[in-house]
């Protein structure tokens, strides 16, 4: 069976599409590739000065087209992944915290993409490298394989997880769907460089830089004897670079394999992550502000249809899910909330939404109270962003100005244009929360049933506080 010129497929509706591969063509390989906690501006298709290098990103870059305005609708993994896999937002799904955080699990009712395509006699493999990525999130669901770290380890490196679904790949013979997650670029980064034997000695003006970390970096990311924003950021975007390297690894595998030229590849971000830009440094979940919403989107289409070329409008992680179907030919989901991204009349959406996981126990974060209650939120537009964050004298909201501030942090005053939108997220939001138990008692998952190791393992890398 041969391959089909994509460019013949632009014009035709789905259901002609449909009918196009049945007739003729090859069904497109559909791979999905995600990099858990990165920084749009870690990646050199999007940002020039990069400090990290990512060849193996770009290159896909030159060969599909890059998504400048994407964003994902939370800033942690499980929901962020939820609305990708079923192109709904957070407010439709109802998956609003992680799993371990005593968050809700996607209902068996729900619609993925794994089923979709499972439907349609792909083959479905999902291999994902983070511990927040269990079947006890609910997106096993439509998988024939779904390959997770062990019970006792709360990551596996990209390396080893690349490994795995190159395994399962070669042995397919028939349209797959694969979705590879690395996990590499989340903290603590400690394996990104030796760590100093003692603590330098630190001049008064070090020795302050210093302190500021340790007040305002949480435990799980504080490094021993490393004492300088400076070096933190460096083993960020070493990390970036081990996980670039594992992207080529699989892109490399299909085009062995004869996949890549037919294929749909999408490779993107459920969040980014905070450096030294808010009140807490170094970690992510807490805001809904451009340095942990705003991710890279790559889509390289069948037959490299677009290459290189880039898309400036506002788009969202809801968008992926609707246009994979429609690229594949097969029937939109019925409750999606994003839409088609290879309908060029379309020009974007006016304004996104986004909002922070809970309010965490940090001594140096000023939301109110503890937990989801405790959301902060946001809207944005093209040109103006707006914020709203819950302290103990009341709401607090402000706005940026993006073209002069596009890492929001001169604040204004919220437009008109926004207000309502805010107003009527953070009221929508807060009451879909008001059930969550918080804080929660036990974490229990289809993995286990007891009381667990994992919560036990993650209150001792600081991820849990003991008496949250």
């Amino acid at each position: 069976m041969e391959h089909c010129e994509w460019g013949v497929l632009i014009p035709l509706s789905i259901a002609q599409t449909a009918l196009f591969w049945l007739v003729g063509c090859t069904r497109p390989d559909v791979i999905v590739i995600t990099l858990d906690t990165l920084r749009v501006d870690h990646v050199g298709a999007f940002a020039s000065d990069s400090p990290a290098l990512t060849p193996n990103i770009d290159a896909l870059a030159q060969d599909g087209v890059r998504y400048t305005n994407c964003y994902s609708p939370i800033s942690v993994t499980g929901p962020a992944f939820v609305t990708l896999h079923t192109g709904q937002d957070p407010g439709t799904h109802k998956v609003f915290m992680n799993v371990f955080r005593g968050g809700t699990f996607l209902k068996n009712k729900a619609e993925t993409l794994a089923e979709k395509y499972q439907h349609h006699r792909y083959e479905t493999g999902g291999f994902v490298s983070g511990f927040t990525l269990r079947r006890s999130l609910g997106l096993a669901q439509g998988f024939d394989t779904y390959d997770t770290p062990p019970k006792t380890q709360n990551r596996r490196w990209g390396n080893k997880t690349a490994f795995r679904a190159i395994k399962w790949l070669e042995k397919q013979s028939g349209p797959v769907f694969l979705w590879y997650h690395s996990y590499d670029a989340h903290g603590p980064w400690n394996r990104w460089s030796p760590m100093p034997k003692s603590l330098p000695e630190l001049t008064p003006e070090a020795q302050a830089e210093y302190d500021e970390i340790l007040s305002k970096t949480p435990a799980y990311q504080l490094l021993e004897n490393v004492t300088s924003i400076d070096s933190y950021k460096a083993r960020y975007a070493r990390s970036v670079e081990f996980a670039d390297k594992q992207v080529g690894k699989i892109i490399d595998s299909l085009k062995k394999s004869d996949r890549y030229d037919n294929s749909i590849i999408v490779l993107t971000a459920d969040h980014g992550e905070s450096f030294d830009e808010r009140e807490l440094w170094f970690d992510h979940g807490t805001t809904p502000h451009e340095e942990q919403l705003h991710v890279p989107l790559i889509i390289k289409y069948p037959n490299r249809d677009r290459a290189g070329q880039k898309d400036m409008r506002l788009i969202g992680l809801k968008d992926i899910a609707p246009t994979l179907l429609s690229v594949a030919g097969l029937s939109a989901f019925k409750k999606a909330d994003g839409h088609d991204l290879t309908d060029q009349s379309w020009q974007g959406w006016s304004v996104l939404s986004g909002e922070s996981s809970h309010c965490k126990k940090e001594k140096s974060l000023s939301c109110t109270p503890l937990g989801p209650s405790g959301k902060s939120f946001g809207v944005r537009s093209l040109e103006h962003s707006a914020f709203l964050f819950p302290t103990a004298l009341g709401d607090k909201s402000y706005g940026n100005l993006l073209k002069s501030d596009p890492t929001e942090r001169k604040q204004v005053a919220v437009t008109d244009s926004l207000k309502s939108e805010l107003q009527n997220l953070s009221s929508t939001r807060r009451t879909s929360v008001a059930d969550i138990i918080w804080p929660p008692s036990k974490v229990k998952s289809d993995d286990q049933s007891a009381e667990s190791i994992e919560t036990e393992m993650l209150k001792s890398l600081g991820y849990i506080d003991a008496d949250e």
